[in-house]
């Protein structure tokens, strides 16, 4: 299915599913709440239907409150947080999929 074709309530549904927040430990807190709030972006949520899972300790607000340049700023420092303090999990979620690198590595230029 295209996420494009997806209603609102049909994304949000998807993103609960897929992405699920995970509040036990700081590196699943941190890893749940980048995954999905990269999601979110990708799929073009709007932010007021964002998750208001994260809050700012510089602003006080949570995510789904902030304008857009603020929102970019948090998802920028809590993604530089989780590659500096949990790279394996930051690999997981921006690395280039296997298969993509595999096929990379047999081409020939």
């Amino acid at each position: 299915m295209n996420k494009n074709n997806l209603s609102l309530n049909e994304k949000i549904k998807k993103l609960n599913r897929e992405y699920p927040l995970v509040p036990h430990t700081n590196a699943g807190r941190l890893s749940s709440m980048v995954r999905r709030m990269k999601a979110e972006k990708e799929m073009d949520i709007p932010i007021n239907l964002r998750s208001g899972f994260a809050i700012s300790t510089k602003t006080g607000k949570s995510a789904n409150k902030m304008n857009e340049k603020r929102w970019d700023e948090f998802y920028d420092s809590l993604s530089g947080e989780l590659k500096t303090s949990y790279p394996e999990l930051y690999q997981r979620i921006f690395s280039i999929p296997e298969i993509i690198n595999v096929n990379l590595k047999n081409e020939k230029y």
